[in-house]
């Protein structure tokens, strides 16, 4: 019998499905100062062999009960026990966002993904739709609980503490991002603080009422919205720094980890930039950034491997890339039982590492983090292009707003950018050879800019869609 304590009661979550390693010991509290769990400590080793576990405890209950995988593991001739060791999981087939597209619309309005009743479980959600049709998920008490285990760990890596005050810049949608992010929060003792449907205008008044409380606070938004606070409070003449922000938990999008955009936030708020990074598929986040990791100009994050399986993939012929190189995430929630997520293309690029962090922490490291998701990746004169490697350039350009959109025409691009106020209309030309010949350095292809007058560009309070394919 499991010695691990539970956030919820047996009588609260019912029967639990997952696999859970005597390590975690007490879930609902930190294990030390420094870390929330003693497994973000364990030697690789025995990660894997609890990757493994949950694996094939997973894999053994979707197939009794998710007539979705039932259906496409036997069409490939897979059955739960003959996963054996590593080499087999491969035979597992991959599925997209797609699939469950095609599913839900065949088999309305939830598809046959589910393993329990959708209406029977907790959580609804809805994908935000930034690369295809919205899909709905579901998730069970279990599920949640393990999010909140996982999201707990990130937050308290950050540096958060109970007793802190965390500002939510979310308007609270049906779609997961900051809703872990505020059990978690509310499980670790932090007041919590909403914006709901305030205007940013009401919402930075309200942040700067509070400040005066002198109670150490934290802001959870996405990157664009965080952003968008900075360009708010100029407007307003609110200085961000008085406010005792001291961590900025960054979601949704990449942004903590592109060093230009670290710079600009950390300098406007002078707080530190966090990444906590997952999706509605995968639940629980799937990397977070560490105390340690901030301090870098390059920032990486830490993978949650005891409770995911990520591979990385050729996005073209998903086939395994080798140690050491980019490629394309495919993910396995290793702990979510409602809607399993198993083999899933969530397709987010980046490199992984198992390089010791200064933190302590085995779990290896996402290089950089997140580099783009593999839809937006764009392909000039057959060079990759990352979008994180055109905002890192935007960013870093005084005179340019940090607002950009980037117009993709079959084989070309067009970066737009905004002059910053007070610019003369005479110095945009300058300005776009400025970017022109920095965007040519990291990428070796000369794009196309336009530099607009300030906000031409529309403004989003969640996630901006940067790419527009014509």
């Amino acid at each position: 019998m499991s010695s691990v304590k539970f956030l919820f009661t047996e009588e609260n979550v019912g029967k639990r499905h997952g696999v859970y390693p005597d390590e975690e010991q007490d879930r609902t509290k930190p294990y030390s100062e420094k870390f929330w769990s003693k497994v973000e400590t364990l030697p690789i080793e025995r990660i894997r062999e609890i990757q493994m576990e949950r694996f094939r405890n997973i894999v053994q209950f979707a197939y009794a009960r998710s007539p979705f995988y039932r259906r496409i593991w036997d069409n490939a001739g897979i059955k739960p026990e003959d996963i054996r060791g590593w080499d087999d999981i491969r035979h597992i087939p991959i599925v997209t966002k797609y699939d469950f597209g095609d599913d839900q619309k065949e088999n309305p309005p939830y598809g046959t993904a589910f393993t329990s009743p959708p209406n029977t479980q907790l959580k609804y959600w809805q994908t935000s739709g930034t690369t295809a049709k919205p899909r709905l998920w579901t998730e069970t008490k279990e599920d949640w609980e393990n999010g909140i285990f996982l999201y707990s760990r990130g937050l308290y890596a950050h540096g958060i503490r109970p007793g802190w005050r965390g500002f939510f810049g979310f308007s609270y949608p049906p779609f997961i991002a900051f809703w872990l992010c505020h059990s978690a929060c509310e499980s670790m003792g932090c007041q919590i603080v909403p914006k709901g449907p305030l205007s940013t205008k009401a919402w930075l008044g309200l942040i700067k009422n509070l400040s005066t409380t002198g109670v150490d606070s934290f802001l959870a938004a996405t990157p664009t919205f965080t952003m968008r606070h900075v360009e708010m409070a100029e407007e307003l003449g609110i200085n961000l720094k008085e406010l005792n922000i001291k961590v900025l938990t960054m979601a949704g999008e990449p942004g903590a980890c592109v060093p230009s955009t670290k710079k600009y936030l950390e300098n406007a708020w002078a707080a530190k930039a966090h990444d906590q990074l997952g999706s509605v598929e995968t639940s629980g986040p799937v990397m977070y950034s560490c105390a340690e990791q901030a301090e870098e100009e390059n920032m990486s994050d830490h993978l949650n491997l005891d409770s995911f399986l990520v591979e990385l993939v050729d996005p073209d012929t998903l086939k395994p890339v080798g140690d050491g190189e980019p490629g394309a995430t495919v993910v396995t929630a290793l702990t979510r039982f409602g809607m399993p997520t198993i083999r899933f293309l969530l397709g987010d690029w980046m490199t992984i590492s198992y390089e010791k962090c200064r933190c302590g922490r085995t779990l290896p490291l996402a290089k950089g983090g997140i580099k783009a998701r593999s839809d937006d990746l764009i392909i000039i004169k057959g060079t990759n292009i990352y979008p994180s490697l055109i905002e890192n350039s935007v960013r870093s350009i005084e005179g340019l707003s940090p607002e950009y959109r980037i117009r993709v025409k079959r084989t070309n691009a067009i970066v737009m950018v905004e002059a910053k106020p007070g610019i003369k209309k005479t110095d945009y030309q300058k300005l776009s050879k400025i970017l022109e010949e920095d965007i040519r350095d990291k990428t070796s292809v000369r794009l196309m800019i336009e530099v607009n007058p300030p906000g031409t560009l529309p403004r989003e309070d969640v996630k901006t869609k940067r790419i527009i394919r014509e």
